[in-house]
């Protein structure tokens, strides 16, 4: 039986991709493109994967939301002003968590899209380089440009403690990496430039240091026990934490391993030439054995996967590719309301049989302008009382705390 996955990959060449299994004979299955989508104005960076929701962060200082119960495009966040580097959905699916390179980290409402805690200085000021949320919810890691691993608490919207990593340099290196949760959540990983390292959350200490071949790129967890890693030289590493042997090498691309991740016993693994290989994984051989295998065409930068037997046996029926078009959008960053801003169509003639749509329709955007310009004078003034509220509230978002998923508002610190 196939998996019940679809793939989603993010590009340099500002490309968010699907893919899926396709059954082609008796034996042999291939990897078809079920969408390419052109948004952004610039690399993607970073994507998140949760429940329907993807979101995608890139150079362009935009977060894009697609929601894929119907696969249309359905939110654009101006919330920060510098190149998104982290985004995770908790578990829980309440929120999103984004950090920039503007030094913001920000807690989004997943729904309203309304920012409901936002650290000005999450590391200093320094750039925000990685998130990794809790299976909990209640818990995340961040990693910034100071190179301090702050563990944050958010029941209560604050860093619960700070672990200074510039002391460990000489296994760390200056930039660490691979910051990524267990699946029990007792557990998380580091990188250096020839080294993973294995944190206990009950000690705070590490509790494994593998020296590996190559440098560490990537990780993902397969279990509470087992995890793979990508490494530069194109191989993967299985690491286990029951034994003390030293990880198994197992040979995946010619280039490096750029991005993985796993779902439903399935690993997808992409490397920077642009090859993605889907794997099926045996925990107790620590085996992985290739399904399909495909080309990009273009260079990756990110991938994750989605869930599609959350949508029960419903498919969508395959439609006629169509050049992808730009999304318009009513600009509202930090909840500051300005002029709509469309964007112009894409060049970039989309390469799927299922192309992402839009909820907003350009002509509905350009007959809403005409109406907004016909009332200025009377919206102009409007605008000004609202902008004055807005900035208070803004100093307010910055001292908001999170509370826990059951309560649905967050309370400002004064």
């Amino acid at each position: 039986m196939l998996p019940n996955i679809e793939i989603i990959v993010g590009t340099y060449e500002e490309f968010l991709l699907g893919y899926q299994f396709k059954q082609q004979e008796a034996d042999k299955i291939q990897l078809k493109q079920t969408f390419a989508d052109k948004s952004h104005a610039g690399s993607i960076k970073c994507l998140a994967v949760q429940g329907p929701w993807i979101a995608t962060g890139g150079s362009d200082d935009r977060i894009f939301i697609y929601d894929m119960r119907s696969r249309k495009q359905s939110q654009i966040l101006l919330s920060h002003t510098g190149t998104i580097n982290a985004l995770v959905f908790s578990p829980d699916l309440t929120h999103l968590l984004s950090g920039s390179t503007d030094g913001h980290m920000i807690a989004t409402r997943v729904g309203s899209w309304s920012t409901e805690g936002d650290w000005r200085k999450a590391h200093s000021g320094s750039p925000v380089t990685h998130i990794s949320c809790h299976p909990s919810s209640k818990l995340a890691l961040s990693l910034g440009g100071d190179q301090v691993l702050h563990t944050w608490n958010l029941v209560k919207g604050r860093v619960a403690y700070k672990t200074n990593l510039k002391s460990k340099r000489s296994q760390l290196g200056s930039y660490p990496e691979c910051l990524s949760w267990s699946t029990d959540g007792n557990h998380f990983t580091l990188s250096g430039p020839l080294a993973l390292e294995v944190w206990d959350i009950k000690t705070a200490n590490v509790v494994r240091s593998v020296k590996m071949p190559s440098k560490p790129i990537c990780v993902s967890w397969l279990s509470e026990t087992e995890l793979v890693t990508g490494l530069e030289n194109g191989q993967v590493a299985w690491v286990t934490l029951q034994t003390k042997d030293e990880p198994k090498l197992i040979p995946a691309h010619a280039a490096r391993v750029k991005a993985m991740a796993y779902l439903s016993d399935t690993l997808a693994t992409v490397s920077s030439a642009g090859e993605l290989k889907l794997w099926s994984c045996d925990l107790e051989k620590q085996e992985l054995n290739i399904l399909a295998t495909s080309n990009l065409d273009c260079r990756p930068t990110c991938l994750g996967l989605l869930d599609l037997a959350q949508f029960g046996n419903k498919t969508k029926e395959d439609v006629a590719p169509t050049p992808v078009k730009g999304a318009t959008n009513n600009k509202a960053a930090n909840n500051k309301q300005n002029k709509s801003a469309e964007n112009p169509e894409s060049s970039a003639k989309a390469r799927g049989f299922v192309t992402i749509e839009y909820e907003q329709d350009l002509q509905e955007n350009e007959s809403e302008t005409k109406k907004k310009e016909s009332n200025s004078e009377a919206e102009d003034s409007e605008d000004d009382e609202e902008s004055e509220d807005l900035s208070e509230s803004d100093d307010e978002i910055a001292g908001s705390k999170l509370r826990p998923p059951a309560k649905r508002k967050f309370k400002s610190k004064k």
